[in-house]
């Protein structure tokens, strides 16, 4: 299959850089970080979300993203340009609860999903960062 990829998510606090790919097929979450169908596109007004595995291997994906806190930087670098996002909310939610995929009105969000705890996996661990200032 030809997978879309669409830029490079970057955190450097966690020493984390992986290819986000269009779509959350277990093909892509296996190799990459995915973007959810419908979700709104890199760097616009809106709520792009990304999901990701936790894997085994220390340092694997998602792994580290509990270390995340508020006002920590998540960089995506894409063909169209470099998106710098300050994260302002982290929470642990029920797998089905969509709301953390509200779209903003206002701002270009970026939510981060990944399974919680590393083994269990019956919540979901949830990133929000916003958009900075056009750099």
């Amino acid at each position: 299959t030809d997978h879309i990829t669409l830029g490079i998510l970057k955190i450097e606090k966690i020493n984390l850089t992986i290819p986000i790919i269009d779509g959350t097929s277990k093909e892509i979450l296996d190799i990459a970080a995915g973007k959810l169908k419908g979700t709104t596109d890199i760097g616009e007004i809106g709520n792009t979300a990304i999901s990701a595995h936790r894997s085994h291997t220390y340092g694997r994906k998602f792994n580290r993203l509990n270390e995340i806190e508020t006002g920590d930087v998540i960089r995506i670098e894409t063909k169209d340009g470099i998106y710098n996002y300050e994260v302002f909310n982290i929470r642990i939610v029920d797998p089905n609860d969509v709301s953390v995929l509200k779209k903003s009105k206002k701002e270009s969000i970026v939510t981060l999903i990944t399974c919680h705890p590393l083994y269990i996996s019956t919540h979901r661990l949830i990133v929000q960062a916003r958009l900075l200032s056009e750099q």
